[in-house]
């Protein structure tokens, strides 16, 4: 047991053995999905088969006439072989090592002390339930065992930075674990009584299906099959029953989402959802939400006209503009300085530079996660480098959200590649959308306001009524101008409703900050959404500005009417 140079880890063989991964076969699954996983496999491994330095014999077949191991070759005195051949476990790479009753291995020692360990302080844990701070404290220690014992693998296969690094014990236990899961495997596939497929396999997980069961039977028949899986393999190598989906959509390797039950009188399930954009940070939370609405929607009814209207009505939100801005920032990782000078950075790099150049001190960190929006700005440049802009920017500025590239490259992909698996085309659901534009002030022809300069979209007038809705090509419909009355109630409401929206934001804001009520208050926290809700607050309030000269115009129309 000798600490490799770099230059003897490099004589090593390279290492072939790999994980077993079953690839899904992407589909949605509205039978249940039982999955069950082995605990800690691979230091079960090496404790049940006795794997180690300290236990290793050797090769079956020499490696070109010597009986490499590591850098070095092992020499096994004539005759030992033969003369412990009852207790001798051969791996299916090859290599020999001897069982417990010759040499209890010491990785065997330490993951057992280490395992043993972690059982006392679960165990301790139930008994201070009452009490939080000692309860996280040994959930802390508990975990930190856990990982101690899964990295060990590890220890062994580390070849760039490892102080042990042995190719033949590592590819021994990752050769050992894969066996385990084909057998598993195989088991479930064979065994009539059960009617399971295994759907699914990622290195110590399975994935059943079990067509035309209940979620009652499928909790019966995950217990017996992890019963049968841990009863043909050696102690402590244990299939645990982890939970039940009762719909589910498999897309590919480590991408799966479903509704989870993971005890039999659960009534309610849990949304559990693995690498996609509901839980991927690099999202953002309109797409989160607009997804996770609709998954959800799909395994409570199966109605896909339901959720063809959930995310039509969503889009159209967006398209109108009654969004918030806070749900549309990306925050993607930014490394700047490995972008190459000939192509265009990502727009996260696009907006670190700049912030650089508006202060060198603003350097963000290697790795970092820089939020900016894409916005609908026609100057600088079509790319999406030069439609980027941090948070602040937008709150700033009249510019909005680029609703288009939103919609089609960054929310319709994702709920494609989803409910294509169901056989319908999101993408044509957004193109059989009739399309619409928000008005966002509310002067229009003869309403007496003054004029204001506007973004080419804001000519594009609604032809409605600002008060009924009514298509109408002036500012207010006839019906409504013959009710001047009523109409300025309306307009004057909806007026103060706009500025006591504001002052009570301003209140929230200015006891946040510690400022004075008529204070500015000078916040500049992306995160809270009370600084996104005061920005629109204060459009609102800029958008009814020309109400008064409205109201004075029927005013001054109800008193002609008075005079005739």
């Amino acid at each position: 047991m000798v600490t490799p140079s770099k230059q003897q880890v490099g004589l090593q063989n390279a290492p072939f053995a790999v994980p077993l991964i079953h690839e899904p076969e992407s589909k949605y699954y509205n039978h249940p999905i039982i999955v069950l996983d082995f605990q800690s496999l691979y230091p079960s491994v090496m404790i049940a088969y006795n794997i180690c330095y300290s236990t290793c014999l050797g090769r079956v077949e020499q490696f070109k006439g010597t009986n490499k191991f590591g850098f070095t070759e092992l020499k096994v005195p004539d005759g030992l072989l033969e003369l412990l051949k009852d207790y001798l476990t051969v791996t299916p790479n090859g290599m020999i090592f001897v069982k417990p009753a010759v040499r209890k291995s010491l990785l065997a020692k330490m993951l057992g002390e280490i395992l043993d360990t972690r059982v006392m302080v679960k165990q301790a844990m139930k008994g201070y339930r009452d009490n939080k701070s000692l309860t996280q404290m040994l959930n802390a220690r508990q975990l930190g065992l856990k990982l101690m014992a899964n990295v060990t693998y590890g220890y062994t296969s580390a070849t760039y930075s490892g102080r042990m690094p042995c190719i033949e014990i590592a590819d021994s236990i990752v050769q050992t674990g894969r066996e385990t899961l084909e057998k598993a495997q195989e088991l479930i596939n064979s065994e009539a009584k059960w009617g399971a497929t295994v759907v699914y396999g990622d290195t110590d997980s399975l994935f059943v299906a079990l067509p035309g069961r209940s979620k009652d039977e499928a909790f019966k028949i995950g217990h017996d099959i992890a019963d049968a899986v841990t009863a043909m393999n050696p102690k402590p190598v244990k299939l645990k029953f982890e939970k039940v989906y009762m719909g589910s959509v498999l897309m590919a390797k480590k991408r799966y989402v479903g509704f989870k039950y993971e005890h039999p009188d659960d009534v309610d399930p849990v949304f559990d959802a693995k690498g996609i954009e509901t839980i991927r940070r690099d999202g953002f939370p309109a797409q989160q939400k607009i997804e996770e609405i609709a998954l959800k929607m799909l395994f409570k009814n199966q109605d896909l006209s339901e959720i063809k209207a959930f995310v039509q009505d969503e889009w159209r939100k967006i398209l109108t503009g009654r969004v918030s801005l806070q749900d549309f920032i990306v925050a993607k990782e930014v490394r700047l300085g490995t972008y190459s000078e000939k192509g265009v950075p990502p727009p996260g790099a696009a907006v670190a530079y700049r912030r650089i150049l508006k202060d060198p001190r603003d350097e963000v960190e290697y790795g970092e996660r820089v939020p900016y929006i894409i916005s609908d700005s026609s100057t600088g440049g079509k790319r999406l480098i030069d439609k980027a802009r941090t948070p602040e920017e937008m709150l700033s500025s009249n510019l909005g959200i680029d609703k288009e590239y939103y919609i089609r490259n960054l929310l319709i992909p994702p709920l494609s590649r989803i409910f294509n698996l169901v056989g319908a085309d999101v993408e044509q659901w957004y193109d059989s959308m009739p399309r619409s534009k928000r008005v966002s002030t509310y002067g229009a022809n003869g309403g007496g306001g003054s004029a204001r300069t506007t973004r080419i979209d804001a000519h594009f007038r609604s032809r409605h009524c600002l008060v009924c809705g009514a298509e109408s090509g002036d500012a207010l419909c006839a019906a409504c101008r013959d009710e001047p009355a009523a109409t300025a109630h309306a307009l004057l409401s909806r007026q103060h409703a706009a500025h006591s929206r504001l002052a009570e934001l301003q209140r929230i804001c200015a006891s946040c900050a510690g400022t004075g009520p008529a204070e500015r208050v000078l916040c500049d926290s992306i995160d809270c959404s009370a600084l996104y809700a005061r920005a629109r607050a204060e459009k609102d309030v800029t958008d009814v500005a020309d109400v008064p000269a409205l109201v004075a115009e029927l005013d001054q129309q109800d008193t002609l009417d008075l005079d005739w």
